[in-house]
């Protein structure tokens, strides 16, 4: 078993400077995954129509090929599997296997990140598009207190228009920071879980270059965490002057008549749209509704019992399902 010299990547190599450009954030360079030498195949004497034809490879059976495949799987991008075959080889608890398999399940973890947060744009564009739609709200809510306190009627229901129109925004730039917050957390997860990893081969065998790699993820970890904080203080704004708007338009419509009313006005729902990222803390839950007393005759409720009744035969679930087994504990957790 023969492990391959580690290299650094250089700036336009595999995830290198370059390649974070595309997701907002610049990250330092790592070093390469490791993996172990397999034997060369035979050669494939077998005449064939197509030359170029190869046999299936054979399902990895021991450790060992468990790694080299989850190597390859990660070169070839298919994180997932290689996630898989990897862990699969970490779980053998063969000694000389734990750091080369730690080592490259970090990397696995680093591209599952980058790969997160390439679904939505950088976190400085969707939060400053935020800060431009809620201060575009500010504005709407000064024409509608405007014209509020004037009392014309072009004035209110200008007013109303444009800010039914600033809500679709509003819900636009909600949505948008949503999903951001999505990705950031799910990358952070990710790449807390790499940088345990690069820890996890220090602790095994001092690989100075796997200290290299945790150092550059706890970099780039403080850097994610500022862009989450960033994200959620657009999603803390948009909040605030969604209800804002939300309050506005109320008295809006309560000034507008009936008949004067735009089109869709009807179908309006204010309340929902006054905390598009749920309720915050304090918030009273609003009043239940009160269901009324329903008077039944005896034999309206003799039928009603009936309906309810068990077949004999038939009994009550105690539980659905197969019965969860007790985790393992002498394997150990990575």
């Amino acid at each position: 078993m023969t492990l391959v010299h580690i290299r650094k990547l250089g700036g336009n190599t595999h995830c290198g400077l370059s390649h974070f450009v595309l997701i907002g954030i610049s990250l330092g360079v790592l070093a390469y995954p490791l993996h172990i030498t397999a034997a060369a195949p035979e050669p494939n004497t077998s005449s064939t129509t197509n030359s170029t034809a190869r046999p299936e490879p054979a399902a990895p059976a021991t450790p060992r090929e468990f790694f080299n495949v989850g190597t390859e799987k990660l070169r070839a991008g298919k994180l997932r599997e290689a996630e898989s075959f990897l862990e699969n080889a970490l779980s053998s608890q063969i000694a000389r296997l734990q750091p080369p398999a730690l080592y490259n399940l970090g990397w696995v973890r680093f591209d599952q990140g980058a790969e997160e947060l390439k679904k939505t744009p950088p976190a400085p564009q969707t939060a400053g598009a935020a800060r431009a739609v809620a201060q575009q709200t500010d504005e709407a809510t000064r024409q509608a207190d405007e014209a509020l306190k004037g009392n014309e009627l072009e004035q209110l229901l200008a007013a109303y228009i444009r800010g039914r129109g600033q809500r679709k925004q509003l819900k636009a730039a909600t949505e948008a920071v949503r999903r951001a917050l999505d990705t950031h957390s799910v990358a952070l997860r990710k790449w807390e879980r790499a940088w345990g990893d690069f820890k996890s081969v220090v602790e095994l065998n001092s690989s100075a270059d796997a200290q290299h790699n945790a150092d550059v993820m706890d970099r780039n970890i403080a850097k994610l965490i500022d862009s989450l904080r960033e994200l959620q203080q657009a999603a803390a704004a948009l909040g605030d002057k969604s209800q804002q708007l939300g309050e506005k338009l109320k008295q809006l419509k309560g000034r507008i008549p009936a008949s004067q009313m735009p089109p869709g006005a009807a179908g309006d729902d204010d309340e929902d749209e006054q905390n598009p990222f749920g309720p915050k803390p304090g918030d009273k839950e609003g009043p239940s509704r009160n269901g009324e007393e329903m008077t039944l005759s005896a034999e309206q409720a003799g039928w009603l019992l009936e309906g309810f009744k068990l077949d004999s035969e038939r009994r009550l679930p105690m539980g659905q399902g197969q019965q969860g087994q007790p985790r393992d504990r002498s394997k150990p957790t990575w």
